[in-house]
């Protein structure tokens, strides 16, 4: 059994439909019962002086025997729900010791990963920005404009971006001059309602250790794979030109806080993730 946090519904329907492309709607359930029944009787007829010397003894024995069957069947409906979908992705899916460039394109589970989410404040500004409050505002010579509607085109594909620490079962046997990393990568598009499952909020995915579900995608340099992830990242650079590389002001308000844990340069997994469980033993 699970508990649910994150489900990318579409990726885990797509996957489980090539394991088995059969949705089970009902089940019936026979029951049958049988029965016996015997019935003897045996005596001895009454010995008489006369007859006795004639006949033998008569003795009568009487045998019944009866049986009776019956079938019943139930219908059983079978109630579909996202993690009946998602269970057989999971069963699919193979826990690893190791990370490398032998498991890019697996489907993988990660067991006990630490998160925390890395843009939090930017995400936190985004929502704000397309929560309506920029709607009908006055423009001079323009009227009334929606920025929050003009907003939405450019955010839509903003991202929660996680980072994680993998246990240290994991790649914990370490060859001289391999590129391993014991840091994760991996992002959940933002949405206004209902990003999690379960009435989980993005925040709860940092209180204690969870299972990944995904597929692995690589190692990257975290520079170089978070300038593709992240929109909102990409809209700021845009604007405000900033090299990852130089110091950063620690007065800005996008600071990423991750970097005096992660360099520009460290190396990261990357997962794509489908589903953030927590396992219930």
């Amino acid at each position: 059994m699970f508990n649910l946090y994150y489900l990318n519904y579409t990726k885990a329907f797509e996957i489980a439909m090539q394991i088995d492309n059969k949705v089970l709607e009902k089940q019936i359930k026979e029951k049958s019962s049988e029965g016996s029944a015997d019935l003897g009787a045996s005596g001895e007829a009454p010995e008489i002086n006369l007859l006795s010397k004639i006949l033998p003894k008569l003795n009568a024995d009487i045998s019944i025997h009866g049986s009776k069957a019956t079938r019943a069947e139930d219908t059983l409906k079978v109630v579909s729900t996202k993690s009946t979908i998602l269970n057989p992705v999971i069963q699919k899916s193979v826990e690893v010791r190791k990370l490398g460039a032998e498991q890019v394109g697996k489907l993988l589970k990660i067991r006990d990963v630490s998160l925390k989410i890395a843009n939090q404040q930017d995400i936190s500004g985004t929502k704000i920005l397309l929560s309506g409050l920029l709607k009908d505002i006055p423009v001079e010579g323009l009227g009334q404009m929606d920025f929050g509607a003009l907003l939405n085109v450019f955010l839509k594909d903003a991202s929660y971006i996680i980072t994680g620490k993998l246990p240290e079962k994991v790649n914990k046997d370490k060859r001289d001059g391999e590129n391993t990393t014991d840091r994760l990568l991996l992002k959940i598009p933002m949405q206004m309602e209902q990003e999690m499952e379960n009435s989980y909020s993005i925040s709860d995915l940092e209180i204690g250790p969870v299972t990944l579900i995904g597929i692995y995608r690589g190692i990257f340099k975290y520079k170089d794979i978070r300038k593709k992830i992240d929109i909102i990242s990409q809209m700021q650079t845009e604007k405000e030109p900033v090299d990852i590389d130089v110091e950063i002001d620690e007065g800005r308000d996008n600071v990423d806080e991750l970097l005096a844990e992660l360099g520009p340069n460290d190396s990261v997994h990357y997962i794509d993730v489908i589903a953030i469980i927590q396992e219930l033993f």
